[in-house]
């Protein structure tokens, strides 16, 4: 009978940092749908704020020239970035925690962190509905979807140059 390798000190370790990564964050994405309607929006507009401030900053546009529908404008994207942005570190981690955890092909990797993050951006959206002055909204699962995609993709093209690099060294 072949004896199965064994998994070492080290390897254990890289598996409960990198499944910890990845709760910790699903967390993160959580505590900040918690946030009522009112502390979502102050957030955004922080946000917002800053987007003007460093547009009339570099000269391009004047304050006189933000109007209520330019800064709902703003805060539309602002708000689909930030969605975006938080997949894209979920995909990410998921990626790297599947590595960790022995999942040997790449493409394999993707094909699981995918639904696993659509799942999650599902279970979040379907929270936010609990919450006072928020909705839960198909358009954004489909954002947050994307962010984990492009989270994937990039580190998934990460993974393959140090392969090839690593091969180019042996």
């Amino acid at each position: 009978m072949e004896e199965k390798p064994t998994c070492g000190k080290r390897q254990w370790i890289l598996r409960i940092i990198a499944t910890a990564a990845v709760v910790a964050w699903m967390t993160v994405i959580f505590l900040m749908s918690a946030d009522d309607g009112d502390q979502s929006s102050k957030k955004s507009e922080a946000i917002v704020d800053l987007v003007i401030d460093a547009a009339v900053g570099v000269k391009l546009m004047t304050r006189e020239q933000v109007t209520p529908k330019l800064r709902d404008t703003i805060g539309f994207y602002v708000r689909k970035s930030a969605h975006a942005t938080e997949y894209a570190i979920l995909g990410a981690l998921l990626m790297l925690a599947l590595a960790a955890w022995g999942l040997p092909r790449l493409a394999a990797r993707a094909a699981l962190a995918l639904p696993i993050a659509a799942a999650y951006a599902a279970s979040d959206e379907y929270h936010q509905l609990s919450v006072a002055g928020r909705s839960g909204e198909w358009r954004d699962i489909f954002v947050d979807i994307a962010g984990a995609a492009i989270g994937i993709a990039i580190t998934l093209l990460c993974m393959r140059s140090y392969q090839r690099k690593v091969r180019k060294q042996q």
